[in-house]
């Protein structure tokens, strides 16, 4: 198998986490080319929660030493990177203030350990996904939790890493682990851009990698696999940049799917791109 590289820029519109900053975020396409065909895999990372950045993962991807590359690896088969149209899936929606509400699932991401606003977010909410990527320590989170109304407890489904420390005992609403990987929790939040799948976990709730597109079309095709298609996921995080790829149509209300004809514009897209050999 012979793999290229191209490497790409997205420019965001607005923070993608309490930690980011409005930079310029770097990702690289990879590209294999073998006698079954041609593949494609996207990594786009998140460096200040953890990740690998774009020169370590190409500087160590023939070593195969990190989860994310052997991941990629696994993606660059010829299989993940044909045009598919399939069952559709739910997405909740990433909620900021000002928005309109068009989902009864949200997330919304926390900026700063003063940021209640979820606690007004418009009736018809059922269920309220936050995030809160570390933020806390055991000390900040308690004075937080205690803002919290006890008559809103029952709309937030889970937290996501609470605590930027692995031991989430005192965290008393039902926890979710994404980046960290802290104790106790309920739920997986899984990015297939990053990582295998979970198969001992009961609850899993895919999500993208907040980034180009072909990631999550790819994780959307391990989510007809394997995951709950009666549940809302992460997959789709629409206007978070300049120049971002959607390859998905559908709404809110009656579910997404991949949009054929996009797909194969992405597809031919990438095909003229000017590769690299890695």
């Amino acid at each position: 198998m012979k793999i290229f590289y191209h490497r790409f820029s997205l420019r965001p519109l607005k923070k993608l986490n309490h930690l980011a900053g409005l930079s310029d975020r770097d990702g690289v396409f990879l590209r294999s080319e073998s006698t079954d065909g041609i593949g494609y895999s996207e990594y786009f990372p998140h460096p200040e929660l953890g990740d690998l950045n774009v020169e370590e993962f190409l500087d160590t991807f023939k070593d195969q030493m990190h989860e994310t590359q052997m991941k990629a690896l696994y993606f660059l088969d010829p299989q993940w990177s044909q045009v598919k149209t399939g069952k559709i899936f739910y997405n909740h929606q990433l909620y900021r203030e000002g928005e309109r509400l068009e989902c009864t699932t949200i997330k919304y991401k926390i900026k700063n350990d003063q940021d209640f606003f979820f606690q007004h977010c418009p009736e018809g909410i059922k269920n309220i996904r936050l995030d809160a990527n570390g933020l806390f320590n055991a000390n900040t989170w308690r004075d937080f939790e205690l803002r919290i109304p006890k008559e809103l407890y029952h709309l937030i489904e889970y937290i996501e890493d609470p605590l930027s420390l692995i031991n989430w005992e005192d965290v008393s609403l039902p926890k979710a682990q994404d980046f960290i990987k802290g104790s106790p929790c309920q739920v997986k939040i899984y990015k297939p851009y990053r990582e295998f799948y979970p198969e001992e976990t009961k609850k899993v709730i895919f999500s993208g990698n907040m980034g180009h597109g072909l990631s999550n079309y790819q994780g959307y095709l391990e989510l007809l696999q394997k995951g709950n298609l009666e549940d809302y996921h992460g997959i789709i995080t629409p206007n978070l940049y300049e120049n971002s790829a959607n390859i998905f149509t559908g709404n809110y209300q009656g579910g997404f799917a991949p949009n054929t004809q996009l797909l194969n514009h992405y597809f031919h897209e990438l095909e003229l791109r000017p590769w690299k050999r890695l």
